[in-house]
């Protein structure tokens, strides 16, 4: 197989997200540690969050997943208000910074995805 130009963008592609990954996954890990209990404060009468607590029980890796949980629920919280599974006066009162950086966090994330599924189709593309 002969290395082009194509692949060694891509590559650069793919390590610079993985790059992006590991590092919200630092940001993740050093938040559950040191703002979990601020975040569960503002949000422990909702259904949805303390259904997940079991997170907490599993590490490091758990309270990641936790952190990752209330960004999720805090950037789209219209559909489980409505259902009546997250409680719409906790999410108001939440703070704003730590909302907003939860909310942030939650769509680098989302993107960093993406873009890890956009830089597969693009691998198979050049291997075909």
């Amino acid at each position: 197989m002969v290395i082009t130009t194509a692949h060694i963008v891509l590559g650069v592609f793919i390590g610079i997200t993985f790059l992006g990954m590991f590092t919200m996954i630092g940001v993740y890990i050093y938040w559950g540690y040191t703002r979990m209990d601020e975040m569960l404060g503002y949000v422990k009468n909702c259904q949805m969050i303390t259904g997940n607590r079991f997170y907490l029980h599993m590490g490091a890796w758990g309270r990641m997943m936790m952190v990752g949980v209330v960004a999720g629920y805090l950037a789209c919280p219209g559909f489980f208000i409505r259902r009546g599974l997250l409680d719409a006066d906790e999410i108001n009162n939440f703070p704003q910074p730590l909302k907003r950086r939860l909310i942030v966090s939650h769509w680098i994330m989302g993107g960093l995805l993406a873009s890890l599924g956009l830089e597969y189709i693009a691998m198979t593309i050049i291997r075909g």
